[in-house]
């Protein structure tokens, strides 16, 4: 399994059988290469005996089938070596099928046609190699269903019913446990076959699982990264609101300027230092008194409690700490409502000379 595109459960698709199956035709072609060597060095040493004992031209004949299917075998090798990666496994798991029942029909030849009535050494010779190359074939044919089946029934079937029911007559229970021992044969392919799917379908769901894992911790790794970014950006701007707010509350108290803030209804929320300089009055007792309060003339007062709209300065009179009247401008900026602070408005007060 690769990634989740490639190994995750496809939508609508079967899923892990072509997997499955892939793996399983790359085990049948890792052994393909040692099992067509023999096999065909076995044909060459069945061809000296054959020629040994006199009978070459059917002997040349069936050794040039068997380099037939040995050559068929070596280029569907050769082929799967070069196939396109991500090809269909299928094709390549019926040629393996194919070239197998080839081979089958060359050890039935040979089982069949070419037994031997005499000598016994060579009927058992025959009957050895038959067996040996059957039974010896079992591993490295039953990854795919098929595959083995395709090489051992037509191999010791046909020979089983020629020796026992063709030959020297009918031997039913000889012919009986023959035929037997081939159908064991097939079923121990049939049982090694389940349990090399059982493996590769539990390879490829864990493959399938650690992929999927993987990926959730890289998706989870993003995320925790961008998290821990937007956290980093919002403590930064927290801390940036939290100093921009220090200076502004540093420029307000120690502005030179008097300075007050008001509620809409007029009414002073807060005030500098200097305003309780220019006022001699403390801020605990402006706060709370009508900005108008501070005020002298009508004209004045009138424009400090008109509802503000934008920002203006206009000319004030206001009393000062000893009583005396102090002509002044007043910069009004009209302030938004805030959370727990209804709207209002800001007052600076310039050209006038704060005592110290």
């Amino acid at each position: 399994m690769k990634a989740i595109p490639d190994s995750a459960p496809p939508a609508g698709g079967k899923w892990p059988e072509r997997e499955v199956l892939t793996l399983q035709v790359e085990e049948i072609y890792r052994h393909a290469p040692t099992a067509t060597g023999f096999s065909y060095f076995g044909a060459l040493l069945v061809l000296g005996v054959l020629i040994q004992t006199g009978d070459m031209g059917r002997g040349t004949v069936w050794f040039l089938w068997a380099t037939i299917v040995a050559a068929l075998r070596v280029l569907i090798i050769v082929s799967y070596r070069r196939r396109l990666p991500g090809a269909d496994p299928e094709p390549w798991a019926r040629l393996v099928i194919a070239s197998n029942f080839l081979a089958g029909l060359q050890w039935a030849a040979l089982g069949t046609l070419l037994f031997p009535e005499a000598p016994v050494y060579r009927q058992l010779f025959t009957l050895m190699v038959i067996t040996c190359f059957v039974g010896g074939s079992l591993p490295a044919y039953s990854a795919v269903r098929g595959a083995h089946e395709a090489l051992s029934i037509p191999a010791t079937i046909p020979t089983g019913i020629y020796l026992f029911f063709a030959q020297g007559g009918v031997h039913w229970i000889a012919g009986g446990t023959a035929l037997f021992f081939c159908f064991a044969i097939v079923f121990y392919a049939r049982k090694l076959n389940r349990d090399i799917e059982a493996r590769y379908r539990l390879q490829v769901e864990r493959d399938g699982l650690l992929e999927l894992t993987r990926q959730l911790n890289e998706k989870l790794a993003r995320e925790n990264q961008e998290l821990a970014h937007r956290a980093a950006m919002r403590s930064i701007s927290v801390e940036s609101a939290r100093e921009r707010a220090g200076r502004l509350e540093t420029l307000f108290e120690n502005s030179p300027l008097p300075q007050l803030e008001c509620g809409a209804a007029g009414r002073i929320i807060t005030c500098n230092l200097a305003a309780e300089r220019l006022f001699g009055i403390s801020h605990e007792l402006l706060a709370g008194r009508p900005f108008a309060s501070l005020l002298s003339g009508p004209y004045a007062e009138s424009k400090a409690l008109a509802g503000l709209n934008e920002a203006v300065s206009v000319e004030i009179e206001i009393a000062g700490r000893l009583g005396e009247r102090i002509v002044c401008t007043a910069s009004y900026t009209p302030l938004p409502e805030r959370p727990g602070r209804s709207a209002g408005f800001g007052a600076i007060l310039s050209g006038v000379v704060v005592p110290v």
